[in-house]
């Protein structure tokens, strides 16, 4: 140690320096170094556990999005299909409406043929009964106001030639 002298190092001195430099080295360990390597294992512990947190977070998301995306194409299929069957319906109605319609149609085309029909045996009975009277009338004129004539008969007459002349044609 007398070697470091001449260099200006005081060998006391320097073992102070060395003894200082451990205990330093010691207390900092001691109170300073494992202090700082807790706080940055609880770091890195609170860091791989908010890591985890937001796996399970993003995890869940992802769950809820495809239980979300399941969701809004079953209601898709569901909107699909409820419009499909009120068209469905909707074109039952107007199949319906068209075959009342059409039954209406045949009704009222029915009752016009029938009136039509009784009108014309209206007519018809009208018909026979002027020429009835109009054959009477110019029987009497023809035979003149003496003869007796048997109206009755005579109108019976006439209505059974009308009615074989009606079978004729």
């Amino acid at each position: 140690m007398d070697a470091l002298r001449p260099l200006g190092v005081d060998p006391a001195l320097l073992i102070a320096y060395v003894i200082n430099f451990a205990i330093l080295v010691f207390l900092l360990r001691l109170f300073l170094y494992r202090p700082i390597l807790n706080m940055l294992a609880e770091r890195r512990q609170k860091i791989a556990e908010a890591l985890e947190q937001a796996d399970k977070v993003r995890q869940e998301a992802e769950v809820q999005r495809a239980e979300f995306q399941r969701e809004l194409e079953e209601a898709r299929k569901t909107s699909q299909e409820a419009a499909a069957r009120a068209a469905q319906e909707t074109e039952k109605m107007r199949e319906a409406i068209l075959v009342e319609a059409r039954r209406e149609a045949d009704q009222i085309r029915e009752q016009a043929r029938q009136q039509i029909e009784l009108e014309r045996q209206q007519v018809m009975a009208e018909l026979q009964r002027q020429v009835v009277d109009l054959a009477v009338e110019l029987t009497r004129k023809v035979l003149g106001q003496t003869v007796a004539v048997d109206e009755q008969a005579q109108r019976q007459l006439i209505r059974q030639f009308l009615q074989e002349a009606g079978d004729l044609s």
